[in-house]
């Protein structure tokens, strides 16, 4: 059997749905009988897909193949989008499997680039219930966006970690600044309880995860405050000092440079 890479692929839409707030899924299990791209907009979800599993928040694509069985459990209300599709080579050639795709082609990746992320989306909550022609091929034209983004990320999440050895000491980091990242804290008291220096930390760090300890935790950050922006009624003070930022004012500042839209924009557009 021929294994195409999923890059070489085009998706063409059945239908997308759009769930607000979810507390959990009307059912636990279930295997969708067209290939599904799950995409959290704020919250969280336990998901395994075969021998796929973890959790998946804003800035993660989940992939499910048809006729595979999804378990999944809601960690914090979800609000996310679920496009449901087929799949077909160039040739128009229909792939029915995962077995048809090259391996580890399923299951979750996670997108560096949010921004272009979150802008297709929008475009994309735009045209869902459109029936007209125009909005058929736009939301093809923009699954077919989505698709890529997730063609490439899982690409170059492949070559790195076939570059990279295994390095439990960052292992260790991660999680150090995961549960360091809602209050103020100083990464070189991190890398001194590591017994690294601050240079070599950060080299070490982004070899491993792409990008530098500072930037994950701003990223850990920001996906707090959408979840809280868009779930609750705080203040952007309040929302500061829930994420590690002194007040709402410098909150607001990086919101908007790494988002490309203001806190009070992001609030109105997905609040429930």
């Amino acid at each position: 059997m021929k294994q195409y890479s999923i890059g070489e692929l085009s998706p063409h839409v059945h239908i997308i749905v759009r769930w607000n707030n979810k507390k959990q899924f009307v059912y636990d299990r279930e295997p969708n009988e067209t290939w599904t791209l799950f995409i959290p907009e704020s919250g969280s979800f336990l998901f395994e897909i075969g021998s796929h599993r973890g959790t998946a928040t804003f800035g993660d694509l989940v992939l499910c193949p048809p006729d595979v069985l999804m378990e999944r459990e809601v960690v914090t209300p979800l609000t996310f989008l679920a496009i449901y599709f087929d799949l077909y080579t160039h040739g128009g050639h229909k792939i029915e499997s995962e077995h048809e795709l090259l391996p580890d082609a399923a299951g979750k990746c996670v997108v560096q680039d949010t921004q272009r992320l979150s802008s297709t989306c929008e475009y994309l909550k735009k045209v869902i219930h459109q029936k007209d022609s125009v909005s058929v091929y736009r939301r093809n034209f923009l699954l077919q966006d989505l698709w890529q983004l997730y063609a490439w990320e899982s690409n170059s999440a492949s070559q790195d970690k076939q570059k990279l050895p295994v390095d439990p000491l960052m292992r260790q980091a991660e999680s150090l600044l995961r549960e360091a990242s809602s209050a103020s804290f100083g990464m070189k008291n991190v890398s001194g309880e590591l017994g690294l220096s601050a240079v070599q930390f950060t080299r070490r760090f982004k070899a491993v995860y792409g990008m530098t300890p500072s930037d994950y935790v701003t990223s850990l950050r920001l996906s707090r405050a959408r979840t809280l922006l868009a779930e609750t009624k705080m203040t952007l003070d309040q929302i500061a000092q829930k994420c590690g930022y002194e007040n709402g004012l410098y909150l607001s500042r990086i919101f908007s440079k790494k988002m490309n839209i203001s806190p009070s924009q992001y609030r109105k557009a997905h609040f429930m």
